[in-house]
């Protein structure tokens, strides 16, 4: 980002990439055979091997150093007057290490003798070391998810093929990130859920057990209302690779409906010239030709209408896990549009299937399943291995052990998402591979999914009409349930796509407030016997942190005036509304 000048004329500067890389140093345990441990590396100016080998150096330096007092924890950040320093151990050996040269601002002031100086104010506060932490956390698990782990590669493909892998997953992706942006949203990572009342969900359950029961070979499925999980599955995957998952797919979720708006648009301005056209022509045609006008240029659409365009929704809880009342869709008109399976965009050559083949009447070589490759254990994390151990049936027992994979599929009809996962160890996987499968899946899809579609679009509207509660419009808050990972928050609305953007309306959220509820966070997951935490800022807004039970409650009473009793009260009173019965 470019430096900003503001009215004192103060240069600002953002934090920015120094350098990121992936090594394992298990792999040059000898000076010689040093360079061996990079396994991916880039950073913001060229430099030569000699000085990457010495960064990798430095930070296996402090790793070492540290395990002395903290074995089972050693350094994972380090704090310098201009840059950050992450460390990352995503896998036993693998560790991915990140610099981030640290924002500032130039200012010019004058000295005792009144003559002007520039001096530099880094500003290392404004960086978290848990927003960046989550980011290497989130870059992993999601290489992981669709690459499989570092280790694995490497047993069954060899390091080229990892590092060719590291190159292609992180090249743009590390350059992306904005280390100005780690609020508590980012941070804290969790799902849009989508409440339901019971009658839909107990609904919803019916029509997944007769689809796994019809296809046995379904390991497991869940639900995605246009950007919100509707339906997490039978408990067979854990809830951070469905998160993964679920975050993978609304981006292509977001493509599909902006492919959709734009061949609407095309076809409505075709319409458009179509009608000028026609209102001249008829002033010096006859009638007859008129009829022969509109058989040549005005045959039968082919090409259904359209589903609507969807306006940001708010983020929303579970079922069983947020209260059904304090959750707001969006405003989206033209809903009825929604219920008929006739409104479905068909591009030419393309199907339902998000992930599957995009033209159903293709060769079966045109299909190319993706697998996933899905943690056993909630942590997402894999044990430690002895890197010695060539008994590669021993590792295969460990691997069986660690990692799951799958077939991944993902068919959309309308806003709703259906998403499969088959297990690569069945028997009957091999049907990926079919066209034929693929096509009658379609048919039984398209014919079987009419009914919850109406039946979760009419709990949409009903959801949508009650409105905000008055806790979404007085107060800002985060709500995260770290079991289901459900997130309800106030502090920024979402954009269709999940991403969250800053809030236009009522309390805006500082810089300032956004720095204290990263503090908040991260102390609350430091000391695991605090339970809440109040502060104030220097604009006198209360900022409270509360724990219960998994469950976190951050919020921002924008009330001056209030004393601590009178922020407690409101408290007790929001976390009756979040926390009772959840």
């Amino acid at each position: 980002m470019d430096p900003a000048t503001n009215s004192y004329g103060h240069v600002s500067v953002p934090p920015s990439l120094s350098y990121f890389c992936v090594y394992n140093p298990s792999f040059g345990p000898t000076e010689e055979t040093q360079k061996d441990q990079l396994l991916y590396y880039t950073s913001k100016n060229t430099v030569p091997m000699d000085v990457k080998m010495r960064q990798v150096g430095l930070a296996q330096g402090l790793i070492n150093f540290t395990r002395v007092f903290s074995p089972s924890k050693p350094c994972e950040n380090v704090h310098t007057q201009k840059n950050r320093l992450v460390i990352y151990e995503p896998e036993p050996d693998y560790w991915i290490h990140i610099s981030i040269e640290l924002g500032y601002v130039k200012k010019a002031i004058k000295d005792k003798e009144g003559k002007s100086k520039t001096i530099i104010e880094y500003l290392d506060a404004n960086l978290h070391d848990s927003g960046v932490r989550r980011m290497l956390e989130l870059g992993y698990e999601m290489y992981r998810i669709f690459n499989g782990p570092f280790e694995y590669t490497v047993r069954t493909a060899g390091i080229k093929v990892l590092k060719n892998k590291l190159e292609e997953f992180f090249a743009n992706w590390v350059f992306e990130w904005d280390f100005e942006k780690t609020e508590l949203t980012k941070t804290v990572d969790g799902i849009l859920y989508m409440p339901l009342s019971n009658s839909a969900y107990s609904q919803i359950k019916s029509f997944v057990t007769k689809i796994q029961s019809d296809y046995e070979y379904i390991s497991d499925m869940f639900m995605i209302w246009q950007n919100k999980l509707v339906y997490r599955g039978n408990g067979v995957i854990p809830v951070n690779n469905i998160r993964g998952i679920w975050r993978h797919l609304v981006s292509y979720i977001a493509e599909r409906d902006a492919l959709d708006r734009d061949i609407e648009r095309k076809r409505k301005n075709k319409e458009g010239e179509k009608s000028l056209s026609f209102k001249g022509f008829t002033r010096n045609i006859s009638g007859s030709n008129l009829f022969s006008y509109f058989s040549i240029n005005t045959s039968p659409r082919t090409t259904p209408k359209v589903s609507p365009s969807t306006s940001p929704p708010n983020p929303s809880s579970p079922l069983n896990s947020c209260p059904h009342s304090s959750s707001t869709p969006p405003d989206t008109s033209g809903l009825s549009s929604l219920l008929s399976p006739s409104t479905q965009i068909f591009v030419p050559g393309s199907s339902n299937f998000l992930l599957g083949p995009t033209n159903l009447h293709g060769p079966d070589k045109d299909i190319h399943p993706v697998t996933v490759y899905l943690s056993n254990n909630s942590s997402g994390r894999i044990k430690k291995m002895d890197h010695q151990c060539n008994d590669e049936h021993k590792y295969e027992d460990y691997y069986d052990d660690e990692i799951d994979e799958y077939y991944l599929i993902a068919y959309k009809q309308n806003a709703l998402t259906l998403v499969f996962l088959i297990s690569l160890k069945s028997p009957e996987c091999s049907k990926v591979q079919d066209m034929t499968f693929y096509r009658s899946f379609h048919n039984y899809l398209s014919s079987q999914s009419e009914d919850i579609i109406k039946v979760v679009n009419e709990d949409y509207e009903k959801s949508r009409k009650l409105g905000k509660p008055d806790a979404d419009k007085e107060y800002r808050y985060l709500f995260f349930n770290k079991m289901t990972l459900a997130v309800k928050s106030s502090l920024y609305p979402f954009s269709s796509n999940g991403i969250l953007t800053s809030s236009s309306r009522g309390l805006t959220i500082t810089g300032e407030m956004a720095h204290a509820l990263c503090e908040l966070h991260e102390d609350l997951e430091k000391y695991p016997q605090l339970t809440e935490i109040y502060t104030r800022s220097s604009t006198n807004f209360w900022i409270v942190g509360k724990r219960s039970d998994g469950r976190i409650l951050y919020i921002v009473v924008p009330k001056k005036e209030a004393t601590l009793a009178e922020v407690e009260e409101d408290v007790r009173r929001l976390t009756a509304l979040y926390f009772s019965g959840n």
